[in-house]
Parts: C-alpha cells; sequence; structure tokens
C-alpha cells in the first residue's frame, strides 16, 4: 500500500501567489502557522485559513478539509459562500463580518452540519433562526482567538546571563563597540561564548544592531534561545537582525521564523543568514517542496559552500535520499577535509544506504579521530551497538530453524529444545565475531587501546563467548529430553473395491444336534409320567 499523496495548499503553486495565514489547531487553541503560499503540505492537519483578497479568486485552491475560515473584510458574494459550502463541509467557524453576505448566502452556510459558529454583520442577526445549529456572531469581538505561538522575552534570565557571564569574566572588556564585536566575533571561533558575551555587555543598552547579533550568538552558542531572542528585541528592523531573529525562531517556533526570514529577505536582496533560516524553518516542520524551493533560491545567488552542503544534505536524509546525502557530505569535506561533523553526516548516510557494508566504519572512525571529545566514546558505542544488534536478531530467527529442523529427525531428535538453544547461542556469537573480524584494521586497533586505557569493554568478549558456551551446555544437558513417537510404516490404504453378499448354506451337523436334543426331551417326559388326556 502506497502513502497518501500530499494536499498541497494551492494547486498552481508555481506562482507563488499569496492566499492568506494558515492557523493551526493546538491544545491551546489556534496559533499562527505557515503562510498559504507556495507548496505547504496541509495533509492530515488540523488548519484554518485567515484569507486575503487573492483568495477569493483561488476559491478552488484552498484545502477541502479546513475546519475553520475568515473572510472578514473581504469582498465575498453569496456566490462565494455558496461555493465554500460546497467545497468545505468540515467547517466548525466561519467569519463573514464586513462582506457582502446577505441572509441568502448565510442559509446555504448554515446547512452545513459541523458548522458551530457564524461571523455576521449586525444587519444579518435579524435572520436568526432560533432552531438553527450555528450560532451567529456579531461585534468586534474575535471569532476564535488566536495566539501567535511565541513565548514571552524572558529578560529577568538574560540580566542574569549577562552579569554572570561579566562576573565570570572580569578582564574581558574593550574601548569600544567595535572593538567589542570583533573581541567577541573571536572568542565565538574559539568556542569562547561566555567571554565574547561579557565582552559586549557594557555596549548592549546602545541597541547597535552588530553588538546585538553578537550577544544573540553568544547566547545561542550556550543554547539560550529565548535570551537570545530578547537581546534582539531592542535592535531596528534592519536586514541583519531580521535574519537573526528568524536563525533563532527556527527552533522556537519555525512558522513565524519563516516570515521573519522572508521579512529581511524583504530588506536585503542577498542575505544569507535569511536564506539559511527560511530553508531551517521549512525542514523543522517537513515541508521538503518549499525548502526545496527556498534551497534553490539559495543556490540561485552567492551562498556559502559549507551551508549549502548542510541544508542539502539534511533536505535529502528527509526524503530518503541517502546517495545525494553522501554526495552533499562529500562537498563539504572538498572544502573542510577535517570536519568531524561532515565526516558523521557522511557515515550515517554510507550506513543508510549500504547497511551490510563496513565502509562506514572507517568514516566513522575517522570522525572520531577528528573530534575525539565529541565523537569517540559515540563512534565506539555506535559499532559495539551494530554489532551486538544484529546478533541478536539472527539468534532469535535461528531458534526457530533449528527447533524444526531437530524435530525432523537426526542426532539431536530426543534433545530438540536443548540442542536448538546451544546452536542459536552458537549462531549470534559466531555472527559477533565474524562483524569484528570484518571490521576495519585501524578500527579494531582504536577500539583495543581505548579499551586498555578505560577499562571498557566495546570489542567482543571471550567471557561473554566462555558464558554462553556454558548455558548451551547447561540447556543440552539439563533440560529434559523429548520422547519422539515411535515411527511405524504407513500401510497405504486399500482403495474401494465391491464384493457381492456371500451366499449362505447349510450345515447337516447342525441338524443332527438339534435331532439328539428332541429326544433326550422325550425321554424327560416319559420319566415325569404327566397324564396324556385332557379332562
Amino acid at each position: 500500500m502506497t502513502a497518501p499523496s500530499p494536499v498541497w495548499a494551492m494547486n498552481s503553486w508555481c506562482d507563488g501567489t499569496y492566499l492568506g495565514t494558515y492557523l493551526i489547531s493546538t491544545t491551546s487553541g489556534w496559533e499562527r502557522w505557515y503562510d498559504a503560499q507556495g507548496a505547504v503540505d496541509v495533509n492530515r492537519i488540523a488548519l484554518a485559513l485567515d484569507a486575503a483578497p487573492e483568495a477569493l479568486h483561488r476559491l478552488s485552491d484552498i484545502p477541502q478539509h479546513l475546519r475553520g475560515l475568515s473572510l472578514a473584510g473581504l469582498p465575498a458574494t453569496d456566490d462565494d459562500v455558496r461555493f465554500i459550502a460546497r467545497r468545505c463541509r468540515e467547517l466548525r467557524w466561519l467569519d463573514l463580518r464586513g462582506t457582502l453576505v446577505t441572509a441568502e448566502g448565510l442559509a446555504a452556510v448554515a446547512k452545513i452540519r459541523s458548522l458551530r459558529h457564524i461571523g455576521v454583520d449586525p444587519q444579518l442577526l435579524l435572520s436568526r433562526n432560533p432552531n438553527q445549529r450555528p450560532q451567529l456572531v456579531a461585534g468586534s469581538q474575535a471569532l476564535v482567538p488566536v495566539a501567535t505561538g511565541l513565548p514571552e522575552l524572558d529578560l529577568t534570565a538574560l540580566h542574569e546571563t549577562v552579569r554572570k557571564a561579566v562576573k565570570e569574566h572580569p578582564d574581558t572588556t574593550a574601548s569600544g563597540p567595535d572593538e567589542a564585536v570583533a573581541r567577541a566575533r573571536v572568542l565565538l571561533d574559539a568556542d569562547q561564548a561566555g567571554a565574547g558575551l561579557a565582552c559586549v555587555a557594557p555596549f548592549l543598552a546602545s541597541g547597535e544592531p552588530a553588538v546585538l547579533i553578537v550577544a544573540a550568538r553568544c547566547l545561542l552558542k550556550q543554547n539560550l534561545p529565548l535570551q537570545a531572542l530578547a537581546a534582539l528585541a531592542p535592535g531596528p528592523p534592519t536586514g541583519a537582525v531580521l535574519a537573526w531573529r528568524a536563525v533563532v525562531l527556527t527552533t522556537i517556533h519555525p512558522p513565524e521564523a519563516a516570515r521573519v526570514a522572508k521579512s529581511a529577505l524583504r530588506e536585503t536582496f542577498e542575505n544569507q543568514v535569511a536564506e539559511w533560516a527560511l530553508v531551517t524553518s521549512y525542514l523543522n516542520r517537513g515541508q521538503l517542496p518549499l525548502a526545496q524551493e527556498a534551497l534553490d533560491l539559495l543556490r540561485s545567488r552567492t551562498y556559502d559552500e559549507i551551508d549549502e552542503a548542510k541544508l542539502s544534505a539534511r533536505l535529502a536524509r528527509a526524503r530518503k535520499q541517502y546517495q545525494e546525502e553522501a554526495a552533499a557530505w562529500q562537498r563539504l569535506l572538498a572544502v573542510v577535509p577535517d570536519d568531524a561533523d561532515a565526516l558523521a553526516g557522511l557515515a550515517r548516510a554510507q550506513r543508510s544506504a549500504r547497511p551490510w557494508s563496513f565502509g562506514w566504519m572507517r568514516t566513522l572512525n575517522r570522525a572520531a579521530l577528528a573530534d575525539i571529545g565529541k565523537y569517540g566514546r559515540p563512534m565506539m558505542g555506535t559499532l559495539r551497538g551494530h554489532r551486538l544488534s544484529i546478533s541478536f536478531v539472527l539468534t532469535v530467527l535461528s531458534w526457530p530453524v533449528f527447533v524444526i529442523a531437530f524435530a525432523t529427525g537426526g542426532v539431536f531428535e530426543r534433545h530438540v529444545w536443548g540442542a536448538s538453544i546451544a546452536f542459536a547461542l552458537l549462531v549470534g556469537n559466531l555472527v559477533t565475531w565474524a562483524i569484528w573480524f570484518r571490521t576495519p584494521r585501524d578500527v579494531r586497533r582504536v577500539i583495543r587501546n581505548s579499551d586498555r586505557l578505560t577499562r571498557d569493554r566495546h570489542g567482543p568478549s571471550r567471557r561473554w563467548l566462555l558464558g554462553c558456551v556454558v548455558v548451551g551446555a547447561a540447556a543440552l544437558f539439563l533440560i529434559p529430553a523429548n520422547n519422539p513417537p515411535e515411527r511405524y510404516e504407513r500401510v497405504p490404504e486399500p482403495g474401494f473395491t465391491f464384493s457381492p453378499p456371500t451366499v449362505p448354506t447349510l450345515n447337516p451337523d447342525v441338524f443332527k444336534s438339534f435331532q439328539d436334543d428332541l429326544d433326550s426331551m422325550d425321554d424327560l417326559l416319559e420319566q415325569l409320567d404327566l397324564p396324556t388326556e385332557t379332562p
């Protein structure tokens, strides 16, 4: 069975017409989602649409499973409302305030069974039917509350983090904002985000975009996105500030990050940071066609090869195109040969593309050698888990095979259960050692040296092999023998044959014995001397 095809926001999405803003249903109510522009995948998502004026000319392109629709302030007519009533049969609320809809169009909409609330102008309240299911709502109050989905700015935590950074790095100072920004960027490259934040802390009150951006980058480096967003709040809406605000929002609220990134691109035509944020915001919510479109936009302009390769690899992995993912990581390694993250990503792509190959182990070992602190221990754990998982699966699958094979006859016919357990454990250990010897030699050497230093066990253990031998022998000799049924030669059943009934015959000996019995009866009667005449 094939997966259902995606339901696009627009059938003619190539022109990029803006139809409005989607609202997504959450546990806390309705929140703003992505713009209805482009190939937005809305399959199996509870959405509403805050329509734009152009949507009235594209009513056939809006999704059919909308839960809500707002046409407030648009010149919608009765014909438009009748078309919506035929197309969107799952509407629960509909806002018609400020439109050209009359009581006739309202009657057509009221036939939708799931509809609960209709926003109308005050003059249409006179057409209310007391037996009508939808409730008519007038006035300026919101028909449904819509939240932005953005968290509150954490200014208190930002002040505490800045104060702590200044306290821990009292010697990190600068004479001016430009010098502070330059020194903070150097400290960021040296993975000293706290020192960089302390360097620009005295100049945060100035509100200069460069200072705020560096401070936000230092906070992002420390995994504090809410505080980074608070640091960018007082900045002017320039292209650079909007781009970094979009970067921060990619981890907090990707739909809002996409809108802010588009605003940054309108401010600055070529903005690599905003383009990266736009692609990432779509990837974080699985909007792969939009991510591909944004990535093509990035490639059409001046771009950084490193960022392009990382985004291409991530998009290819989301589409399960592992060969393209490996090619993207190879492009990145051609620019930065010893990048540990790129090597780890290439190993993951090679393993997904060819699961039974061992080449990915050598690539993962290169990543561990490039960054021993980040990928050293995970590399050995990954190899050990790969080896044990395969051996466990083959052990479990081989056990019923041995049970069936031994039950059909042979030396172990009377010890089926014990022999099957012993041989299944033997298969598991043989597979473990076979994978270990197939592992590249340099990888085995690294694992052995690490085990000697840390006294851990990431390679195959001889003690485990001995334990399996003991368990198998115990299962073979301690589990009671089963008694297979005796085997008899199967006699073929005869086919259907017809035999006529036998003819009865007379035996003269039977009549002779009967005559003797009659004679003895007569003698007995004579001895009794019974009367022979009747009175």
